[in-house]
């Protein structure tokens, strides 16, 4: 199903939110890493009918170096035992096509806080902002995202949409993720634009579509 619009990740069904980098250095290696990784997940979605997959969403970092995808499952389970059988293969043929692709790992994560400001910007912006932090002790994570959503409350960033923090599944990573229509001048958050989105089987999904009306890339 072709989808022109971010990601709700507040769905209620959504029991995990996965999210990770692929750096590819370029813009034009980041365009046809997008193409591929949209063009795999469209054809699992639509081979496979995983009915656990909901949604991925492929954003472009503003400098042409990082893709940032970010999946919604029903479980971890069901995702886990997806990627081992399907992963592996689609990956392989993603690297024929763009070597050299650098993954850090993928991360769990758990909704912690959802901010609706009083003044919220448009959501139907095709622009985020991520901000993280990763630490030891585990539990610093929480806080911060509790700190994070109280200073969103108390004064969020003109032009924010409906922000959303997350706390990884084992506590260590902390994760903001904020639709904006100005994007400069969050601290410590970096600019994404969404380039595209498979729907699961769910939403009769047998694609992967561009954000808004035209050509993504």
């Amino acid at each position: 199903m072709t989808t022109f619009q971010l990601p709700d990740l507040a769905r209620p069904d959504a029991g995990t939110t996965l999210i990770s980098e692929w750096i590819v250095d370029m813009r034009d290696r980041q365009d046809r890493a997008a193409r591929a990784l949209l063009g795999e997940w469209g054809e699992l979605s639509a081979r496979f009918h995983p009915e656990a997959f909901l949604r991925l969403s492929c954003f472009a970092s503003a400098d042409g170096r990082v893709l940032l995808s970010v999946a919604q499952w029903t479980s971890d389970e069901a995702h886990l035992a997806f990627v081992r059988e399907h992963r592996a293969e689609m990956v392989n043929r993603i690297d024929r096509e763009i070597p050299g692709i650098r993954r850090p790992g993928l991360v769990r994560y758990r909704l912690a806080h959802t901010v609706v400001p009083d003044n919220a910007g448009d959501d139907t912006t095709d622009v985020i902002v991520v901000a993280r932090t990763e630490s030891e002790p585990a539990p610093h994570a929480a806080r911060w995202a509790e700190a994070t959503a109280d200073r969103l409350r108390a004064a969020p960033h003109p032009g924010m949409g409906t922000a959303h923090v997350f706390v990884s599944e084992d506590g260590a990573h902390g994760l903001l993720y904020a639709p904006v229509t100005q994007a400069d001048g969050v601290a410590g958050a970096r600019p994404y634009r969404l380039l595209g989105t498979v729907a699961g089987p769910e939403a009769g999904g047998d694609g992967a579509g561009p954000a808004g009306g035209g050509p993504a890339f």
